[in-house]
């Protein structure tokens, strides 16, 4: 037992200095095996799972892929696919196993796969190649896409650095990115990039430019009524992702940027910038006003591009309007980034130092965690309910505002379907508001990695459905490039 004991003791401290996804998947596998839940993954019968019903549903998909009927399999992936949708994606099912869920899901995924892959390459009678493009992307609006989601968290959102790499070192980078705050800051970055360019961004860190915060002297402070310099800001900005707009970047790196930013304005509402929304609006401009924490920056207007200036000018966007961080409101903009982009998916990086202490053990299981999660609710509902009172009875228009945006602040949801965030290490917030060495810019990304690794079975599983549509659609629409092609 002591021998068991120091084995897995050893093997957790390896897991904790994982090098890379592979090391860490490694050694993961031998602490399964240890607890036995490697065992647990390869048994048959789950209370969470109808396991009848997906055994009948995979031999159904194998046995109209042998007839070749792509017909017949395309009513049973119709039926399939969107019976087992929520079953499958359970977060139960991933709070057993390190390395994975059930193999009968793995199974049932990678049969839907090829039968997609078989329907996709494969003719079907009656139907042409265009008319199965279009099927493709019905079923494709029908069931969703993922969305990768940075929160804002200062000088912690470095870390969405190392969640993004990890996700493009194996592929599972989602194409539609929403940020907030300093996480709108890594989301310019990233979806502001080719393919050629994101590779050199994550393989050469040394090359960002780190130098975002100056504090302002007393004086200045005093009379600015904010603490840090906007202009060095911008600066920072600029020389990471350079000034583009919204429908310049997708159109150069393919993916789709969005941004919070929140109003100054009670009447006005929280707005998330994007191609679809505000296409000519510069990136960089949205991102200043994202990162415009009260009293730590002044608001900024917005600014978009402006053609009849040249191809670099530019003209306020909404001139009348002034915008804020888009923590404030809208720190996670759930609901308006599944309308706008169909979104059924969201992966959610979390690193607001004032959310951490709440939800550090969502993902724990057991006894003990429910008792931590109950105590973190209650302390947090205790904390918006203070701020409401005090907002509904402050008599002061100085004070009101600030209580309203506190209030927001504790009440907007943190979280999403699955959710990796930053660990709460409490000696670490004396670097929240300082520019990181870069050492500290190493550190922080390797907490974004080791973070997200243990998320990376459940991300690969729930998004798979949805890239293989990807894929389909893409090899249906260079086919048909390809037929109609003069010779």
């Amino acid at each position: 037992m002591s021998d068991r004991k120091t084995q897995r003791r050893q093997l957790k401290k390896q897991l904790g200095e994982a090098d890379s996804y592979r090391q860490w998947y490694a050694t993961a596998e031998k602490l399964d095996e240890l607890d036995g839940t490697l065992a647990w993954r390869e048994e048959a019968g789950c209370e969470l799972l109808h396991e009848k019903l997906l055994r009948d549903h995979i031999a159904a998909m194998i046995r109209c892929r042998k007839r070749g009927d792509t017909r017949g399999l395309t009513r049973v992936l119709q039926e399939s696919v969107y019976r087992h949708l929520g079953e499958i994606a359970n977060p139960d099912l991933y709070a057993v196993a390190r390395t994975g869920t059930k193999v009968l899901v793995t199974e049932f995924l990678d049969e839907v796969e090829r039968s997609m892959n078989f329907v996709c390459d494969h003719d079907m009678p009656g139907v042409s190649m265009e008319q199965k493009l279009r099927l493709f992307r019905d079923a494709e609006r029908v069931y969703g896409r993922p969305a990768l989601m940075l929160s804002g968290g200062a000088a912690f959102g470095i870390y969405h650095i190392g969640v993004t790499r990890a996700l493009w070192e194996v592929g599972l980078l989602p194409d539609v990115i929403a940020g907030s705050s300093m996480g709108a800051i890594v989301a310019g970055a990233v979806c502001t990039r080719n393919k050629r360019e994101l590779e050199s961004f994550f393989t050469e860190p040394d090359e960002i430019h780190l130098n975002a915060f100056r504090w302002l002297e007393p004086e200045r402070i005093w009379r600015r009524k904010h603490a840090m310099d906007p202009s060095h800001l911008l600066e920072h900005i600029r020389t990471n992702i350079g000034s583009i707009s919204f429908k310049e970047a997708e159109a150069h790196s393919g993916r789709t940027l969005n941004i919070s930013v929140s109003p100054t304005r009670t009447r006005q509402k929280p707005r998330l910038l994007n191609s679809l929304s505000s296409p000519e609006v510069l990136v960089d401009s949205a991102i200043l006003a994202s990162c415009a924490v009260p009293a730590i920056y002044p608001p900024v207007t917005l600014q978009a591009r402006d053609f009849e200036k040249g191809s670099e000018g530019s003209k306020p966007y909404m001139p009348t309007e002034r915008w804020i961080d888009g923590s404030v409101h809208g720190d996670l903009p759930l609901m308006r980034m599944a309308r706008l982009h169909n979104v059924n998916r969201t992966i959610v990086s979390q690193a607001n130092p004032h959310v951490l202490p709440f939800i550090t053990h969502h993902h724990e299981r057991g006894p003990k965690a429910t008792l931590k999660q109950a105590a973190a609710s209650m302390a947090h509902a205790q904390v918006a309910t203070a701020l409401k009172l005090s907002r509904n009875s402050a008599p002061s228009s100085v004070v009101r505002p600030l209580l309203e945006q506190a209030h927001a602040m504790t009440t907007q949801t943190y979280l999403g379907d699955i959710n990796v965030h930053f660990p709460f290490r409490p000696l670490l917030y004396r670097k929240l508001l300082s520019n990181p060495s870069r050492a500290d810019l190493d550190m922080f990304i390797r907490l974004g990695e080791q973070a997200t690794w243990p998320r990376m079975a459940m991300i690969r599983d729930q998004t798979r459905i949805s890239r293989t549509f990807s894929d389909c659609i893409a090899r249906l629409e260079a086919a048909i490039r390809n037929q109609n092609r003069p010779e």
